[in-house]
């Protein structure tokens, strides 16, 4: 054999261990190959269905999250709605505000104008009670000064009354003394001078003595109606006798007199006289001999 012989068929030798290898190799990763397909497949299995749930997770994340989207849009509308809303009242609050500020600037206005009225007034009051006080002062003394004069005028009443009773009395004593004077002139001229202890007593003979002045009493009784008759707490102790004429009155009004009937020392008895048809002598009332002096 030759050497080319020798050298083919050691090429022949180690082609067919390199094509033995290279078989070897094929299968081994052909096997390799099969292996790594099947744990691909798997993983491709799993990562599909991890992909199918992360799918439907995602799904459904997605689906909540269009809820929540549309829930959220919802309250963004309601909000949106009650945010026109408060800004509408919160305009209306401005404008009630302003409309406010004006009322209360009016009423501030207004407050002062009623204000300074109100110290005019008070003013026009406190001048008012001023005047009012000085006008009752004035009615005061005025009242004092009808009071004084109504007395003065009542007192010179009482007088005047006081002397025309006593004129009265002296017409009526000149009429007694007239009388008696004409029975005396009978009597001288028929020679008998008998008749004159019959006749009423006279200041001229001093049966009759006048009463002192300024002498006061107190009515103490009064008899039956249509007696006249009247019981007094003086008598002959402060100077009272029979026939003395005594003045009624009652505070500042002038009832009438009293005739005395009757006199001790201490009480007396008159017969009233009225000055008018209502006057009404009463216990309590007051007497005096005339005006002046004090109750005895």
């Amino acid at each position: 054999m030759t050497a080319f012989g020798k050298l083919l068929i050691f090429m022949n030798l180690v082609f067919a261990v390199v094509t033995g290898a290279l078989i070897v190799f094929v299968f081994t990763t052909r096997a390799n190959w099969v292996g790594a397909y099947r744990h691909a497949e798997g993983q491709a299995k799993a990562a599909e269905a991890a992909y199918k749930a992360e799918k439907a997770a995602h799904e459904n994340d997605i689906k909540q999250k269009d809820a929540s989207a549309k829930e959220l849009e919802a309250q963004v509308t309601r909000l949106n709605s009650q945010v026109a809303t408060a800004q509408g009242e919160a305009q209306s609050a401005r404008d009630l505000a302003a409309k406010q500020e004006n009322v209360n600037r009016t009423a501030n206005t207004d407050s002062q104008r009623l204000q300074a009225e109100l110290n005019q007034i008070r003013d026009e009051r406190a001048a008012l009670d001023k005047e009012k006080t000085a006008l009752r002062e004035r009615v005061i003394a005025v009242q004092k000064e009808r009071d004084k004069q109504v007395e003065i005028a009542v007192t010179e009443g009482l007088r005047a009354r006081n002397m025309e009773q006593k004129a009265n009395n002296l017409l009526r004593q000149v009429e007694e003394l007239t009388v008696r004077n004409r029975e005396l002139e009978t009597n001288v001229s028929a020679g008998s001078g008998t008749g004159a202890g019959a006749n009423p007593p006279s200041i001229l003979d001093g049966s009759i003595k006048p009463p002192p002045k300024g002498v006061r009493g107190r009515v103490t009784g009064v008899g039956n109606t249509g007696t006249a008759l009247a019981q007094i707490d003086i008598g002959s102790d402060s100077g009272l006798s029979v026939g003395n004429v005594l003045i009624v009155f009652r505070g500042m009004e002038y009832l009438g007199d009293l005739t005395l009937t009757t006199v001790n020392a201490k009480i007396a008895v008159g017969k009233f006289a009225p000055n008018k048809k209502t006057s009404v002598i009463q216990k309590d009332d007051q007497v005096a001999t005339s005006l002046g002096g004090s109750e005895q």
